[in-house]
């Protein structure tokens, strides 16, 4: 998460850390205020835990307090980081001053060449020194060692401070999507609609396909993204789904014989699992927020915290209906792997 960003979903924990190649960098004189190095998963991740919920505590979601507990706990479990220590595919680095832990950055690889840099935290008092920067530079050329061909990270989209610190190191915005929380208990007073949501019919995969392309385009889909083809009626598919035993729900809505959206669910392994919404930011209003209060109705036997990731500023209006709530809209920010680190 970068520094003062507040609210980027963290990864889990079994997704993040890995001891790195000595390092030390301190900042210039008249700003020293400690050094950095690797992170240390044996003795470092309380501290690193402490300063995540220091820094990001506001706007942290059960994903995240999650991935916090997790650090706390797995420092206990000295097994398991004996284990992590050498077995994790993951990086981090530290920034320490007397012994405690202010700074630190994550370094996430993903497939295809992509790395993530998040938990980008510094702490309160220890920000406006460089400090971010230094890090952030560091995961960087890190990674750009490695052969990293893009590097991402997430930052609040009214964090302009942020945003501008990226900017000065390459990074562009490439977009903007909001996380929106799909509540488990559907409140009284939204209105049933009676449009028929029906199971998609197999007529509908190539505009369904067209529309989750736009809705959530290629150059992100390493990001906890499936192959879409996974929902295709194709009978290659179909028993892939049966032998791997999917759960998997579609449905679609249509107005006036034309389609609006397609609405997909893939059982998971973890809490959280997401819904993936196929359509315009032209749909009927009152027909997506059909789709989607028919979506909550049928999924709630299932236990699980949905919730959908979607272009931010796009059928607000629609998701409101359907009673969903807004936890964040992030900008996605992105640097060539190949370019020099300014």
């Amino acid at each position: 998460m970068p520094e003062g960003q507040g609210g980027v979903k963290p990864p889990l924990f079994q997704d993040i850390i890995f001891p790195m190649s000595t390092l030390s960098i301190s900042l210039p004189a008249e700003q020293n205020i400690g050094k950095m190095r690797p992170l240390n998963i044996m003795r470092d991740l309380p501290k690193v835990a402490d300063l995540v919920e220091l820094c990001f505590h506001k706007n942290m979601d059960r994903e995240g307090q999650r991935y916090v507990q997790q650090m706390r706990d797995a420092s206990l479990n000295k097994r398991y980081l004996n284990w992590a220590s050498t077995s994790l595919p993951l990086m981090g680095y530290v920034w320490e001053d007397q012994k405690e832990i202010i700074g630190n950055i994550s370094v996430i690889p993903f497939r295809k060449g992509n790395f993530l840099l998040a938990n980008i935290a510094v702490h309160p008092a220890h920000r406006r020194k460089g400090i971010a920067r230094y890090l952030t530079q560091k995961g960087m050329a890190y990674v750009r060692q490695r052969g990293a061909k893009s590097i991402w990270l997430h930052v609040e989209e009214d964090n302009h401070g942020a945003i501008k610190l990226y900017e000065n190191l390459g990074f562009e915005i490439k977009t903007h999507r909001t996380t929106w929380s799909v509540p488990k208990n559907i409140d009284k007073e939204l209105k049933k609609s009676n449009q028929p949501v029906v199971i998609r019919p197999s007529r509908f995969w190539q505009q369904q396909m067209q529309w989750l392309t736009q809705n959530y385009p290629a150059e992100i889909s390493w990001y906890r993204m499936p192959d879409f083809q996974i929902f295709s009626p194709s009978i290659k598919y179909w028993l892939y789904r049966i032998f791997v035993e999917n759960d998997i729900r579609q449905w679609s809505i249509q107005k006036d014989g034309e389609l609006q959206a397609v609405l997909s669910w893939m059982q998971t392994r973890t809490r959280r699992s997401p819904i993936w919404l196929a359509t315009t930011p032209q749909a009927d209003a009152a027909s997506l927020a059909a789709l989607l209060l028919h979506a909550r109705l049928h999924l709630a036997p299932q236990q699980v915290e949905l919730y959908l990731d979607y272009p931010a500023s796009q059928n607000v209006a629609a998701f409101e209906m359907a009673g969903l709530i807004p936890l964040r809209t992030l900008a996605w920010m992105h640097v060539d792997g190949n370019k020099t680190a300014t």
